[in-house]
């Protein structure tokens, strides 16, 4: 199975989620389908045999279109999700990317900025994220890369011209 992937192009450090195995991503995706379904096939048949419209119709669309959406959010980030840094000469944007939306925007500024690594996991299989921070607001990575691949990262914002110590 293929290793998390980064991607520095430009001012942009990308990070690629490790595909899940495909049963678990059929499984998530049945699941998807069934929620999504049910209220239809609810209502159809309450329409046709039951007492006509009521308040559980909304309420079963509510709730199993909202595990839809939950269930839709999981399978794409185990499928084609991916982290986007985007590094500017002030501010460091961070983007959770699912390819049919984006979440979790949160930026830092880059005035006495740290780069560390939160170590992860197995011993023999060194693991961990990467966590921004300065004076105020700390930004941590969600997706567990490897070792090396965080030094690379950590070297690049270290090195780089975006980097900036001034208060």
């Amino acid at each position: 199975m293929k290793q998390n992937q980064i991607e520095i192009n430009g001012s942009q450090l990308t990070i690629f989620t490790k595909k899940t195995p495909v049963f678990i991503r059929i499984v998530l995706t049945l699941m998807l389908t069934i929620s999504a379904l049910f209220p239809l096939a609810a209502t159809f048949f309450v329409l046709i045999y039951g007492d006509g419209p009521h308040i559980g119709i909304a309420f079963s669309f509510a709730l199993c279109w909202g595990i839809g959406f939950y269930l839709l959010r999981i399978t794409l980030w185990n499928s084609v999700g991916r982290e986007i840094l985007t590094l500017s000469p002030t501010m460091i944007t961070y983007i959770a990317d699912y390819r049919l939306f984006k979440d979790g925007r949160q930026e830092i500024s880059t005035a006495d900025l740290e780069a560390e690594i939160i170590y992860e996991g197995d011993p023999n299989k060194p693991v961990g994220r990467l966590r921004l921070k300065n004076r105020t607001i700390s930004i941590e990575t969600v997706i567990q890369t490897t070792i090396a691949e965080l030094e690379e990262i950590k070297n690049a914002l270290e090195n780089s011209e975006f980097h900036s110590r001034n208060p």
